[in-house]
């Protein structure tokens, strides 16, 4: 009995862990250079081991998948200049599996700062995380809350209204790109800002 019992146990652990693991994003090609396919032709990318991982020029469109093509920086964060919410305020890139805004970020966000105290003179905005299709739900949807949570950081201490503030996460269920490229990944680890 004690066998079946500890072979029962082992077994649901087992079956347990094998549930909770995460999903690993897609190793990088090791060829310098890969085309996608996309319904309005290809998105060429090329990667240079030890540096940025660059795409070509332009745009692509394909409903959702609108997007400057640019370049992803080492820790995967898009470097694209593009993107704009619902709103109208620019969009915040974050590295992969992080909730730091690096510098240039930061400064984005900065210059919109006089829209967005505006914007809560006369409302409130939310502030929605958002991640890559990489990890488990529920760490996506944690990690997207701790992006939103460190932009509203940022804004409070630049004399933005906390109580204007709410913060959502929507972790890997609002891709803005679905493209199976690393610009496009990159992409969708971001912050929007939109009046409610």
């Amino acid at each position: 009995m004690k066998r079946k019992l500890l072979h029962i146990t082992v077994v649901g652990a087992a079956l347990i862990l094998a549930g909770c693991s995460k999903k690993m994003p897609v190793a990088l090609p090791a060829t310098p250079s890969t085309t996608v396919p996309t319904d309005s032709g290809a998105l060429n990318g090329s990667v240079v081991p030890g540096t940025d991982i660059n795409t070509a020029g332009g745009s692509v469109q394909s409903g959702k998948d609108h997007f400057q093509a640019g370049k992803v920086n080492s820790k995967g964060k898009y470097l694209g200049s593009d993107g704009l919410s619902k709103s109208g305020f620019k969009l915040l890139y974050f590295a992969s599996d992080s909730y730091s805004l690096d510098a240039d970020q930061v400064s984005r966000l900065m210059s919109d700062l006089p829209k967005i105290k505006e914007a809560v003179a006369n409302g409130k905005i939310l502030l929605e995380g958002n991640c890559d299709e990489f990890g488990t739900d529920e760490y996506n949807y944690a990690l997207g809350l701790k992006r939103a949570k460190a932009v509203k950081s940022l804004l409070v201490s630049s004399g933005v209204d906390a109580s204007k503030i709410d913060t959502v996460s929507y972790g890997e269920s609002n891709p803005t790109c679905t493209i199976d490229a690393p610009a496009c990944h990159a992409k969708n680890r971001r912050v929007e800002i939109n009046k409610l």
